[in-house]
């Protein structure tokens, strides 16, 4: 069998399947760029459906006369703990400008900015404290916001305006939902759209596996938030049945179902490309593999499918656990119904709320919060029959 990826592969191309009316929705959009229209654009999505991969596609494709980079939030927050502020935000993006102009061979324009860089006063210097040693002042020494983030939220445009060959930036904040995690977040949404509305061929893409009812999407995109309904935003959907069934016959020609089997494959993947590999992963090749099989296989390897959610499990802390915990039980509930049953003050059940629905766990149905993810639900289950009580 033709092994799947449930990571993402060096060779996108590869790997990659379909998705041509989304590439070409966000490509007619970044093709304004050249016409002094920048979008900005805002990707959305279920966990494991190919926003990254789509966007990595995407960003590969592009005209040589585009530049872009692409920042993994994930990864920053990973290394500082989830602790980050905008001075280290700013600096990745900065040193990802830097690798491009690398990359491209572009060293006149490199070697221009890095002695504009140094030119730069990175440090303020607070000599009020009284502080001293040996009679010499010790100040307090502080990151230069200011300047820091007016020198590269101004590049990618000067770059465009310094350059005949490069007609568009493109920028993406990958799981920009962590972004959440910084000491003033809105301030530094302000910070960036304050540069757009001077800026004529800079796109920026945030993306990220959030609800459709975060409060993250208002504070971006909402009637008082930074860009104020102006980000184009586009959910990435899952397969259908029909794509998953092409899928499976071009990546994993192997696998073999019977028509109830693959409706139970279907239904336990719904269309999600993480899933459908991952469970692929597991089934025995060249077997028939029926409705049976296919739970029988998935009771017994869960973790190998919903690996996913055994990393986000163990970052979350008890409360949040608590509170899907009760979700999963009483098939979703309401406001009222958590502020009395769940046992915690209303401010901390306001903050779960927050906190879910930025990691796309939970949504707002129009009537209750629920679950986000099936599989999630179907995790949680089977560790609950395998040794009695949930993971905690």
């Amino acid at each position: 069998m033709d092994l799947m990826p449930i990571s993402m592969p060096k060779d996108i191309d590869k790997y990659f399947f379909n998705r041509v009316k989304d590439i070409e929705m966000i490509t007619t959009q970044l093709s304004m760029l050249e016409k002094d229209i920048p979008p900005q654009l805002l990707i959305t999505g279920y966990r494991g459906v190919g926003k990254t991969f789509l966007l990595r596609k995407i960003l590969n494709d592009l005209p040589s006369q585009y530049l872009s980079v692409f920042i993994d939030l994930s990864e920053i927050t990973g290394r500082k703990k989830g602790k980050i502020t905008e001075e280290e935000v700013l600096k990745i993006i900065l040193n990802r400008i830097y690798g491009i102009l690398d990359e491209k061979n572009m060293r006149k324009l490199k070697d221009k900015i890095l002695s504009n860089f140094k030119k730069l006063l990175l440090k303020n210097y607070d000599f009020s404290n009284d502080v001293n040693f040996l009679d010499i002042p010790i100040p307090v020494i502080f990151d230069n916001y200011k300047e820091l983030g007016k020198f590269v939220m101004e590049l990618p445009q000067n770059i465009v305006d310094s350059s005949e060959d490069i007609k568009g930036f493109v920028i993406v904040f990958d799981e920009f939902q962590l972004l959440k995690n910084l000491k003033n977040p809105d301030a530094f949404f302000w910070l960036i759209r304050s540069f757009t509305q001077k800026q004529f061929n800079v796109s920026y893409i945030f993306t990220g596996s959030i609800s459709k009812t975060s409060d993250i999407i208002n504070m971006v995109n909402g009637q008082e938030g930074a860009f104020g309904g102006r980000l184009i935003q586009i959910n990435i959907d899952p397969f259908t049945m029909d794509e998953t069934e092409k899928y499976l016959n071009e990546k994993s020609n192997n696998l073999k179902f019977t028509k109830e089997g693959f409706k139970r494959f279907y239904s336990c993947t719904r269309g999600i490309p993480l899933y459908i590999n991952s469970l692929s992963s597991i089934l025995p090749n060249n077997k028939l593999c029926d409705d049976e099989l296919i739970k029988e296989m998935l009771y017994e390897k869960i973790d190998q499918v919903a690996f996913m959610w055994i990393y986000v499990w163990g970052r979350l802390n008890p409360g949040e656990k608590k509170f899907i915990i009760y979700l999963l039980e009483s098939d979703g509930a309401n406001r009222f119904n958590l502020d009395k049953n769940l046992g915690y003050a209303k401010s901390s059940i306001s903050r779960f709320i927050d906190s879910l629905s930025n990691k796309g766990i939970i949504e707002f149905n129009g009537e209750k919060f629920i679950l986000a993810d099936k599989m999630l639900e179907r995790w949680l289950k089977t560790k609950c029959d395998n040794i009695g009580y949930y993971p905690f």
